[in-house]
């Protein structure tokens, strides 16, 4: 084979070659953008909407399930809901399709169809302490998104009013311990005074 032949064979697998090579690297600048506009009405949130947000339980516990409830929703919507502790990483787990977004959090994706309420379950870690805050995106149909959040703190474990009971107590125990002692310290002082009136009664009537 003449060299002129070997270079006219090569050129179209050079080409192809070149062609698959742009595709990739085509690729691998697209795909961070896809990764990223799936979290990115995160970014975008405005105030608060007219929906309403609730959890329950309502107090943080580790390794227990948690209803998440977004009542007043707008057909067509779309939720990201996200935990997050107080460094501000993500924590427990979503149930349903979960994200992995840009900066590094995790946000749970849910579409809204034919239903103003929803509800989204998440397990709180058995290793977090509180408290974590949940956050719920919901982005309207005009592509504007709303944020709703709340935070789970650990329940007192104080009784409540013990600490204003017990002083109140001693204080009555007190107050009728020192009530009893003034009463028998005046009767003991009226039995003397009676014992030494009779006295100076009968001996002013023996020498009468």
């Amino acid at each position: 084979m003449s060299l002129a032949e070997a270079e006219r064979l090569a050129k179209p697998i050079m080409a192809a070659l070149i062609s698959t090579l742009q595709l990739l690297f085509l690729g691998a600048l697209i795909s961070p953008v896809y990764l990223e506009d799936a979290c990115h009405p995160i970014q975008n949130a405005t105030a608060s909407g007219s929906y309403s947000l609730s959890v329950n339980p309502a107090n943080y516990m580790a390794n227990t399930s948690y209803n998440v409830t977004i009542s007043g929703l707008v057909d067509g919507s779309s939720l990201l809901l996200q935990a997050l502790n107080s460094q501000n990483s993500s924590v427990g787990r979503w149930e349903g399709q979960v994200l992995n977004c840009s900066d590094g959090l995790s946000a749970a994706q849910e579409n809204i169809t034919n239903k103003a309420t929803a509800t989204v379950q998440w397990s709180s870690p058995d290793n977090e302490s509180a408290p974590v805050e949940i956050r719920v995106f919901v982005t309207l149909s005009n592509s504007s998104t709303l944020l709703q959040k709340t935070t789970l703190n650990t329940a007192s474990t104080a009784s409540p009013g013990s600490t204003t009971e017990t002083p109140t107590t001693s204080s009555k125990i007190t107050s009728s311990s020192t009530t009893n002692s003034v009463s028998t310290v005046q009767a003991s002082s009226f039995f003397l005074a009676a014992v030494h009136l009779l006295s100076v009664f009968v001996t002013c009537k023996l020498f009468s």
